[in-house]
């Protein structure tokens, strides 16, 4: 033996079963880090094709700049492209049409529109003055085809021509448009439409594509100084910039810090649990290493010789714990992919992560190594007289007898066995503490992502149709005679009218958002109340709701004055059909004898499962210049697909950590009791039966869980509430409230944590001969 170094493989063969559970707590955690970092990585890529494909990849647009200032920038390294566009009509609002419907009119030329999309569908890029590029949905709507003639109709005269392709920037829009189209031309044929309309000052807008995110953040101050930009000339494709880390709008620095945060409980979760099970494991070896210490070996020797066990362990650990974890995000990615598809279809599978694999065996070594350093100074702590005595604990001394006239012998034992160890009960609080922390914080984002789906709402409709600029030209007969249609299951209609006049004595209020909800729409509403209650719906009710959101000063038991009447506001929904703004929703009853019975701004389709293609092109003939229909199944199925890939991420990873928290507790108590073997056939030699000593266990494991529920209670909900401030009330106005229901189910998983824990320690330990116990070392 050339070192006491060389003790340490020696070591691991003799102690193969007590190491066993060590090495499993490192498997799981490089497992848990390897599997989150995997899917990240893959989700990322996910997102940034999509980002791509909705925004553009582009990265920078420059508004109000010369055309010499935008080849001046064509010219630097880092820039791939430069794409113009002018956009005119971009509301519909202007006499220009096409077979009646809506033109928007771009002028651009083949870089933005390569940036934007992946060019034409359909066909090619239009050459020349006679040809024209229209949105995907013209071959729908006006059933033409490449190589067709249309004509436009503009204020001048009429302009025809030839249909060279179809596509276009903002497919996802206009797949379920049935009113309003594209028009794309060259740039010298959109000039001289505008010349001979006499339209003039338009702004040209360029879209800088650069050879990376990074080099972009890089030229956004350089270009506005060099050239002299206004601070507002220059804005970034926000959702490619922060997909790739350098974004600088505030949302996405959000993220950025709350993805820092995950790191940080994701490293915190297995340091605490290798620790814990390191620290449980070397209260075992106290003799041990007082021998060391009797034979010769110094105390920076014994903190090396812990550390390097630590580390040959990770042979094991490193390469199992990444396997699983790749199987895992496998298996995520697969399920995300095949199971519900929608904008995951794109999502990687059966791809390695360079990320991940990096990941799990840096941060699964540094997380060994900050685990085994606390393990070690304790190891290097202990006296070679522990080795004489042969006592294998480490408590701290009593200086009176301990207080055991309250309750059973067997319970007050147990409680003084988990408060006198105060590294492992900090440990071991820690861990319950960690996944009721987790749990709080990550029931926010998963409010967080609901709210920010409308698409969940559950009256959201399958085809909308709106008065064009939201007048309310859309007439109740219509409702009817939509009801009437074959495949259509409910509709309902409701009306906003913008700019009431009001005043509440509670609340500085001059003009509301007047709106109505039918009877269908309060029904299915109900499930949205997050304040008060639902209204009193006869005809002679006065009572409204009102919609929390952050420009809403309206609160639960207002009162509001609207024409000549007193309302009483007495619930609150978290969202509605109407803007983020000072909004009171009636029942249809009470909305007509306030203001008489008006036309619908809206009417929503719901259609069922009979419905055919033949449905929905007979509601699209409905479609006028003052009609706009959209369908929108395809929008709804895309977000609800991302609604639940986020309820499976999030419940996957709090289903993790609760387990791997779970198996922390019960590998700690288990090998508590373990390290506590001789006490407890003492105290069977001296009479207590199989039955205290079960009791004694739990009451070790329960104290343990009810200092973790408390601290992770209190730390848990203020965190809770930081994040609930951060991203609902600051951008939806609803207000945090004790989440009673979610602290329920987490006292009953920590009991029962603790109750599992007990069972296997306290029969292995009641099955053991009272000699072996006593000579157990």
């Amino acid at each position: 033996m050339k070192s006491y170094l060389s003790l340490v493989p020696i070591s691991a063969k003799v102690r193969k079963r007590q190491n066993r559970m060590t090495i499993l707590c490192v498997i799981i955690s490089i497992f848990l880090v390897t599997a989150i970092f995997s899917v990240a990585d893959m989700m990322i890529r996910t997102q940034s094709d999509r980002m791509t494909g909705k925004n553009g990849s582009w990265h920078i647009e420059l508004d109000g700049i010369s055309q010499e200032t935008a080849l001046k920038i064509a010219e630097r390294d880092d820039v791939v492209s430069i794409g113009a566009v002018t956009i005119f009509n971009p509301d519909g609002e202007l006499p220009y049409r096409m077979d009646g419907k809506r033109v928007v009119l771009y002028g651009i030329d083949e870089s933005y529109l390569t940036m934007n999309s992946t060019g034409a569908a359909e066909g090619r890029f239009p050459q020349g003055m006679g040809e024209i590029m229209l949105s995907s949905n013209a071959a729908r709507v006006l059933q033409v085809a490449v190589g067709d003639t249309v004509t436009l109709r503009t204020p001048s005269g009429d302009w025809d021509f030839t249909v060279s392709g179809l596509g276009g920037v903002e497919e996802s829009y206009y797949s379920g448009q049935y009113s309003l189209m594209d028009a794309y031309l060259p740039r010298t044929a959109f000039a001289a439409l505008m010349e001979q309309n006499n339209v003039h000052n338009l702004q040209t807008s360029y879209y800088a594509q650069f050879t990376s995110a990074s080099k972009a953040a890089k030229a956004i101050p350089e270009l506005t100084a060099q050239h002299n930009l206004p601070e507002n000339a220059v804005s970034e494709n926000t959702g490619v910039m922060a997909i790739a880390g350098y974004s600088d709008s505030s949302a996405a620095k959000n993220v950025y810090s709350l993805a820092a945060v995950l790191f940080v409980l994701v490293l915190l979760a297995g340091v605490l649990m290798i620790s814990g099970s390191m620290n449980s494991n070397l209260a075992q070896r106290i003799q041990f290493f007082g021998m060391m210490r009797c034979i010769g070996m110094s105390k920076s020797q014994i903190i090396r010789f812990v550390r390097l066990e630590a580390l040959n362990w990770c042979k094991t650990a490193v390469p199992v714990g990444v396997l699983l974890g790749t199987l895992a995000s496998w298996s995520i990615c697969a399920a995300l992919h095949y199971g519900i598809g929608g904008e995951f279809s794109t999502t990687p599978v059966f791809q390695i992560s360079p990320v991940g694999l990096v990941s799990g065996i840096v941060v699964g070594i540094v997380t060994v190594l900050l685990a085994a350093e606390s393990p070690a100074r304790r190891a290097a702590r202990v006296s070679p007289v522990a080795a004489v005595s042969g006592t294998g604990e480490n408590l701290s001394a009593s200086r009176h007898a301990s207080n055991y006239s309250f309750g059973k012998i067997e319970l007050s034992l147990g409680a003084h066995h988990a408060i006198a160890g105060k590294k492992n009960l900090f440990l071991m609080t820690s861990s319950f503490a960690l996944s009721i922390v987790l749990v709080l914080c990550f029931s926010v984002l998963l409010k967080f992502a609901g709210l920010l789906l409308p698409g969940q709402a559950p009256w959201q409709p399958d085809i909308l149709l709106n008065g064009y600029g939201n007048e309310q030209v859309l007439s109740r007969s219509m409702a009817e005679q939509l009801r009437a249609i074959p495949g259509v299951g409910y509709v309902w209609g409701a009306t906003g009218l913008t700019n009431t006049p009001a005043s509440s004595p509670q609340k500085d209020v001059e003009h509301v958002v007047l709106g109505s909800y039918d009877d269908f729409m309060m029904e299915k509403s109900r499930d949205l109340v997050v304040a008060g209650r639902m209204v009193d719906q006869a005809a002679s009710s006065n009572e409204v709701m009102t919609i929390y959101n952050k420009n809403n000063p309206l609160k639960v038991g207002d009162t509001v004055y609207i024409s000549g009447r007193d309302l009483t506001i007495v619930g609150a929904f978290s969202e509605g059909m109407f803007p983020d703004d000072v909004t009171v929703i009636c029942p249809q009853a009470l909305f007509d004898r306030l203001v008489g019975a008006q036309n619908y701004n809206m009417i929503g389709v719901l259609l069922n499962d009979s419905a055919t293609e033949q449905t929905v092109m007979q509601i699209a003939h409905l479609a006028t210049d003052e009609i706009i229909v959209s369908d929108v199944r395809e929008r709804n199925s895309q977000e609800a697909a991302t609604y639940l890939a986020s309820r499976i991420v999030v419940y996957g990873f709090l289903a993790i950590i609760g387990l791997i928290s779970l198996f922390n507790i019960v590998n700690s108590i288990s090998m508590s009791v373990s390290a506590r073997t001789k006490q407890y056939g003492v105290m069977r030699a001296i009479g207590m039966d199989g039955s205290q000593l079960t009791r004694m266990v739990a009451a070790e494991a329960f104290t343990y869980a009810v200092s973790g529920l408390i601290v992770g209670c209190i730390a848990g909900l203020l965190l809770s509430r930081m994040l609930y401030a951060r991203l609902i009330t600051r951008y939806f106005g609803m207000t945090w409230h004790l989440p009673g229901m979610t602290l329920c189910l987490i006292i009953l998983f920590v009991f029962a944590a603790a109750a599992l824990a007990v069972h296997a320690p306290a029969k292995r330990i009641r099955n053991m001969a009272i000699t072996e116990t006593i000579n157990e070392l």
